[in-house]
């Protein structure tokens, strides 16, 4: 499976307020991303090869609105349930890749299982691809 073929949502800058969709209530997965001041995705070198989409996390939830909220809030050193998003303020990643350079992007899945699935699909094919995980992804997508 590849990546491009998904019907992902465009993306949505994660620190601005409008426009954005309301994904309070809706099931599906994320990526957070990261993007140059010319709105162009920004490539992060892999252990193989380059990730042309800027690629740091990618995520499942029940409720993406909600989700997503707690990555914002912990990226920006909040108290908030989400790790990747506390590992992005506590590790510095600000340093190298701001706050307003952070965007989202997600396709919506009618179950929750649905999810699951097609969150473990995404992270294989990253990992076949560059031998590695997104930046601020430890363990997620493993079969469990």
């Amino acid at each position: 499976m590849q990546d491009e073929t998904l019907n992902w949502s465009p993306a949505y800058a994660l620190f601005d307020r409008w426009p954005r969709p309301d994904l309070r209530g809706k099931t599906g997965v994320y990526r957070i991303r990261v993007f140059t001041d010319d709105g162009e995705p920004r490539p992060i070198p892999r252990l193989r090869g380059v990730d042309t989409m800027g690629i740091l996390h990618i995520g499942k939830s029940k409720d993406l609105g909600r989700r997503i909220g707690y990555f914002r809030r912990a990226a920006a050193g909040a108290a908030a349930a989400h790790k990747a998003g506390r590992e992005f303020s506590e590790w510095g990643f600000e340093r190298l890749l701001p706050l307003g350079s952070l965007c989202f992007d997600y396709i919506e899945t009618p179950t929750e299982r649905d999810a699951l699935d097609l969150e473990r699909r995404v992270h294989e094919d990253y990992r076949r691809r560059f031998l590695d995980r997104p930046p601020l992804d430890s363990t997620s997508g493993q079969r469990g």
